[in-house]
């Protein structure tokens, strides 16, 4: 299994991490194929296809866990879930 996809399965466990590095999860979902731009108000915009989303980022290196369930939301109406790469 590679790195990149158990970063994703750790944005999809429960319970939710509270020590999700952001570089190393924003690296893990671009690998898949999403479009991050870091805006000047400290967001990240991420474009899968034709879809979009828009995740605040934490001013650390760790997202929070409210963080993580809009990563997730996003990761999931992307249709990039652990289920759907692995097969």
């Amino acid at each position: 299994m590679s790195k990149h996809l158990q970063k994703i399965k750790k944005i999809f466990s429960h319970p939710l991490p509270a020590n999700l590095d952001v570089k190393k999860s924003l690296s893990a979902i671009e690998h898949y194929g999403v479009r991050v731009e870091i805006t000047k108000n400290h967001r990240a915009k991420l474009f899968y296809e034709d879809k979009e989303g828009i995740l605040p980022l934490p001013h650390g290196d760790h997202f929070t866990k409210d963080e993580v369930v809009q990563l997730r939301h996003i990761l999931e109406e992307f249709g990039l879930t652990p289920e759907k790469i692995e097969s």
